[in-house]
């Protein structure tokens, strides 16, 4: 049951980057992504309960199924109200207003976590999409940060988190090669030759083909560019000596809640987007 929930949970934060944006096409992917939050958690329910449907029943018969068994779905009316919209964009083509989309986007999560409580206990913030998170070791660091983040070891957090961008970054080099860092060298190479002094044209090249890299993998991976940054810069520094281990440097002496959690969802979000890609 709780993986389906997390699935849910997933689904209805991916239409958030939907509604957030002044699109009506992009108004109509959120209200998609709700509907099938939406659906995907009736779909649940039904199984765990093993409520009577008929095959291949549609969104609404499942609804008054759900009522018939002392199931009801909360707000059951903007539900309905969100399947006319999808049914209308998917269907018949109608682009809805961005204000559409948000409002959409707040009554299904609404219904969400209400629902998620009345049937199941469990609270939607709760639900850490960490779980998704394929790759085991980062799956295991990103646990540790959340746990350390509940125990106010915010600088221990900062630390495992850059742990975690560090592999999560290393898995990029399968997309996109790393810039070497034997081009930025060639500065004092070329700064042998006689009559040239104090130039570094190699070391401007090299961290330019760096932020290349950096804002190529951000739109390969949907993620903004912003957040990129942000993994990069708030977090402590990390490099791995050749005997295995890893070495973290800070750059400021303390680390907000705020921070840490941020990081947190930024780079499950990379990561799945990753996991997308395969």
């Amino acid at each position: 049951m709780v993986p389906q929930l997390l699935l849910v949970k997933r689904l209805c934060l991916a239409s958030g980057e939907y509604a957030a944006q002044a699109d009506p096409v992009a108004a109509g992917m959120a209200i998609s992504l709700l509907q099938d939050a939406v659906e995907l958690y009736v779909w649940t329910l039904i199984k765990e309960r093993n409520v009577s449907v008929k095959d291949q029943s549609g969104f609404l018969a499942n609804l008054e199924a759900l009522q018939k068994a002392d199931l009801t779905m909360p707000f059951t009316a903007k539900l309905q109200e969100l399947n006319r919209a999808r049914v209308g964009f998917k269907h018949y083509g109608n682009l809805p207003a961005p204000s559409e989309a948000e409002k959409h986007r707040i009554y299904a999560e609404d219904a969400l976590r209400q629902a998620m409580l009345d049937h199941f206990g469990v609270s939607f913030n709760d639900l850490s999409l960490i779980d998704l998170v394929a790759d085991a070791p980062i799956r295991d660091l990103l646990r540790i940060a959340e746990n350390q983040i509940n125990g106010d070891a915010l600088t221990d957090s900062a630390v495992s988190l850059a742990h975690a961008r560090s592999l999560v970054f290393g898995l990029t080099r399968k997309y996109l090669p790393t810039v070497d860092r034997k081009l930025g060298g060639m500065d004092r190479v070329l700064n042998q030759i006689d009559g040239v002094r104090g130039v570094s044209p190699f070391a401007y090249l090299t961290e330019y083909l760096g932020i290349l890299r950096e804002a190529s993998l951000a739109a390969m991976f949907r993620m903004p560019v912003e957040d990129f940054a942000f993994l990069r810069l708030a977090l402590p520094s990390g490099f791995q000596t050749g005997d295995g281990k890893w070495h973290f440097n800070h750059t400021r002496s303390k680390y907000t809640e705020a921070e840490c959690r941020r990081a947190i969802t930024a780079i499950v979000n990379l990561c799945l987007n990753m996991q997308a890609r395969g």
